[in-house]
């Protein structure tokens, strides 16, 4: 028996209905979209900078465009050794980014077997990518890279949240497994930006790609 493929996209000439219950697909253009990652903003680090940031400034960036978006950080070097990635948000009617109120939770496992954990229920910032004993050993590169997940940062009456994994190292032949999520507790604020920076010491070097989820 043969077995035929369908070209959906093109097929669609009515509504599609979606099985999560959200709005119909009615067009083949919108199919086309569905879940697609939209590219917004890169910066690639070179040389010894402070933090990285994506805000509205950049149309599609934390602007109600998208309800979620993708941040795709790669190639990471701390200037300091066994450092955590902390991510901060930007409150959209003061144009500043908070510095209390956050909660997190971050959770490693290592090539030797141990876990590494590390969590704050009213923090100054949200730590992510490092674990609990942190990347790097201030000198060298290795092998750093993690995605993190941005979400309901324009919604008021739900609070901003992130959530994400990765892989860290300090030292040849040492890796970890990283997972961790994070949020505002406020729910009556809109946020409209992300700053990451090392709890200490600067981005050697680095590549950062926010993204828009099509829905």
């Amino acid at each position: 028996m043969a077995i035929s493929k369908i070209n959906l996209t093109n097929a669609v000439t009515g509504t599609m209905p979606l099985g999560n219950g959200g709005t119909g697909v009615t067009t083949a253009a919108d199919l086309a979209n569905l879940g697609n990652l939209v590219k917004l903003a890169e910066t690639n680090v070179t040389s010894a900078t402070a933090s990285v940031e994506f805000t509205d400034a950049t149309t599609g960036v934390f602007d109600g465009t998208y309800r979620s978006h993708l941040v795709l950080i790669r190639r990471l070097e701390p200037g300091n050794a066994n450092v955590q990635l902390t991510v901060r948000m930007r409150d959209a009617s003061t144009e500043s980014y908070k510095t209390s109120s956050y909660a997190y939770a971050s959770k490693g496992y290592d090539s030797s077997g141990n876990e590494r954990t590390d969590q704050n229920t009213s923090a100054g910032g949200m730590n992510t990518i490092g674990g609990g004993d942190g990347m790097g050993d201030g000198s060298h590169p290795y092998g750093t890279s993690c995605m993190i997940w941005c979400n309901d940062f324009f919604d008021s009456g739900m609070p901003p949240s992130i959530h994400g994994h990765g892989i860290y190292s300090k030292a040849s032949g040492y890796t970890n497994a990283n997972h961790f999520a994070g949020t505002y507790r406020d729910t009556s604020i809109q946020m409209d930006g992300v700053q990451f920076f090392f709890s200490g010491g600067d981005i050697e070097q680095g590549n950062f790609i926010i993204y828009g989820v099509g829905e």
